[in-house]
């Protein structure tokens, strides 16, 4: 058994922090929920795409180190660590984002990682060699086929419905915001303790 799990808004929690450096650079009015995907598809509705790629390659750059890990999500990893069962992370994000300034968004990524006990051998004890950093949905897929999951966890549906992913992978939906209430091909869950229970 080997657990695959995704990074960006399924390990590390972004939805404050999209928000506020939304409202700091005057990009959404005030009024507009918390929440990743309510401060992109308010920026979308109003024709601002690019304002939006640029607004994530700082968030997940520059302002990572902001981004809190999800309720109960470095629990799951010790329990993985006590129990014995191997994890890994595969994580989509370019090198460098599209728009704006060009910081290293993998090396960002680590340092958010070891600042959280991923590589902390009294902590989770998890080596850099099982962090996983691609360039696209296709060669994620790849990835989490090579590596040999039996389960993967990720937050986005249409990524878990790829034509191309593994059939003999168990897919699995985080849906903290109870977005996707009509996905019915997997398991989804809201939280970590929830998947800990599911899984562990």
């Amino acid at each position: 058994m080997l657990i695959g799990v995704d990074l960006d808004n399924t390990i590390v929690c972004y939805d404050e922090v999209f928000h506020t450096a939304a409202v700091e650079r005057s990009l959404i009015p005030l009024d507009i929920p918390v929440g990743k995907q309510h401060v992109r598809d308010h920026l979308r509705a109003n024709g601002k795409e690019d304002a939006w790629t640029e607004l994530q390659g700082h968030v997940y750059g520059e302002w990572i180190d902001r981004a809190p890990p999800f309720p109960h999500a470095i629990d799951f990893f010790k329990a993985c660590r006590a129990a014995d069962m191997p994890v890994c992370i595969v994580s989509h994000r370019t090198r460098q984002p599209h728009r704006g300034p060009q910081v290293d968004l993998h090396r960002a990524a680590r340092g958010w990682l070891m600042n959280h006990g991923f590589e902390d051998p009294a902590q989770i004890a998890m080596g850099p060699e099982r962090t996983h950093f691609v360039q696209s949905r296709a060669e994620k897929i790849r990835k989490i086929a090579g590596l040999g999951c039996t389960h993967f966890i990720d937050d986005l549906p249409e990524f878990l419905l790829e034509p191309l992913f593994p059939e003999s992978v168990s897919r699995i939906l985080f849906d903290p915001q109870n977005l996707h209430e009509d996905i019915r091909e997997f398991p989804r869950f809201q939280t970590w303790s929830a998947l800990a229970d599911h899984l562990l």
